[in-house]
């Protein structure tokens, strides 16, 4: 159950990443570019992308890119 508790956190951590990192980007200007939920949801996506590759690299299995 520690691994599923360990996932939901981690899931905590990067939506939180992910709003403070389009609130800088709408600073930056971004936020002329793209609604703020579209910056929300490309924040996240990239995130999402980070956290993986860390784990990978991590543990030792390798990503996959299909």
């Amino acid at each position: 159950m520690r691994r599923a508790e360990e996932i939901l956190e981690i899931g905590e951590i990067v939506d939180d990443a992910a709003d403070r990192l389009a609130t800088v980007l709408e600073r930056s200007g971004a936020g002329e570019l793209y609604p703020s939920q579209t910056l929300r949801e490309i924040a996240r996506y990239e995130l999402d992308l980070a956290a993986l590759d860390i784990a990978c690299l991590t543990f030792g299995t390798p990503p996959s890119r299909t």
